[in-house]
């Protein structure tokens, strides 16, 4: 059984992705920073002047497309103003997040023989990054 995964580079990932402002003392966040990405699902890493910080996904359940999951993670009050919140809105450069949706994971996780949902691939996706990146917001 073999796997071929096809991870981005840390280059593509820091020359990429949306800047996202994080929302403190009860200002507005606005789902339309990630433009056509807020409906969707996968994979988003995000950082802040060349550092990446954080590795998530998103695939299912209430908060499970990016636009959601984001502003729990962006505005204070919807993230119950968590260490990952504190993180971002503690940075002094701006924040910028890399998203790979479902239909680009199916294309970068190879499962050969096997088969294997997209929430599967974006699930083995962002662990393999999270290893090879080790983002300071993902240690626990």
């Amino acid at each position: 059984m073999n796997v071929h995964i096809q991870i981005p580079t840390r280059a593509q990932i820091v020359a990429g992705g949306f800047e996202i402002h994080a929302a403190v003392d009860g200002d507005a966040w606005s789902k339309s920073q990630l433009q056509d990405y807020a409906k969707r699902r996968g994979v988003y890493v995000h950082h802040s002047g060349g550092r990446i910080l954080y590795v998530g996904k998103t695939t299912e359940g209430d908060f499970g497309t990016f636009g959601e999951r984001l502003r729990r993670e962006f505005q204070t009050k919807a993230s119950g103003d968590s260490s990952l919140h504190r993180l971002l809105a503690g940075c002094e450069w701006p924040i910028r997040t890399y998203c790979l949706d479902l239909d680009d994971l199916d294309m970068m996780v190879n499962a050969g023989s096997m088969t294997l949902s997209r929430e599967r691939k974006a699930l083995i996706m962002e662990q393999v990054l999270i290893g090879i990146l080790q983002p300071p917001g993902n240690v626990h």
